[in-house]
Formats: C-alpha cells, structure tokens, sequence
C-alpha cells in the first residue's frame, strides 16, 4: 500500500517535472543573442590566443538565458531553501556592517 503511494506520488513528480522543464525550454527559445554567430567580442585574454567569436544561440547552455532572469532566479532559489538562506544571510551580513561602518563615522 505505502510502496504504491510513493510509486504513484514519484510518478507525479516526475510528470510535472518534465512539463515544467518543456516550459522553462519554450521561454528560453525565445531569447535571442544580442551579436549574431562570428562577431568578434573583443575578449582576447591573451596576447598569443586567436580573436574570441559569438557562437550561435544554440552552442550556449540553456542556463545561460536564465542568468539575467530575476523571476528564474527567484524560482531556483525557491527549490533550495539552503541556498536562500544562505542569500538572505548574507544580505543582513552586508546590511549590518554598511550600518556599523556608518556609525563608526559620526
């Protein structure tokens, strides 16, 4: 009985996943890269290495796109609690000594 629950349960959660993704991939498919394929970026590190190019949108991972996406990274935040925290902390952290270094001042 619990072994067909989680059976059902886990396949649910693998359904709503893959939708979820699909979703994600249909958002992601809409963006465009500002410079097409073959455009020099101008990112040459070093002296002796060959001129860095654009690549076409499909060479770049589908990370990528969601860098500059405050509703994605919200949402990946979400789904780790850890990673929040540890965001908010940091926040406070930062906060907290912008206040200290205030005070000292006066």
């Amino acid at each position: 009985m619990i072994l067909a629950s989680l059976r059902i349960s886990f396949k649910r959660g693998i359904s709503t996943g893959s939708k979820l993704l699909q979703q994600e991939k249909a958002i992601i498919s809409g963006i465009k890269s500002s410079c097409p394929a073959g455009t020099p970026l101008n990112l040459q590190i070093k002296k002796s290495g060959k001129e860095i190019t654009a690549l076409e949108d499909s060479e770049y991972p589908e990370w990528l796109w969601t860098v500059l996406d405050q509703k994605a990274q919200e949402k990946k935040l979400s789904e780790d609690p850890l990673k929040l925290r540890k965001k908010q902390m940091r926040k406070a952290n930062r906060k907290h000594i912008k206040q200290n270094n205030f005070l000292s001042e006066i």
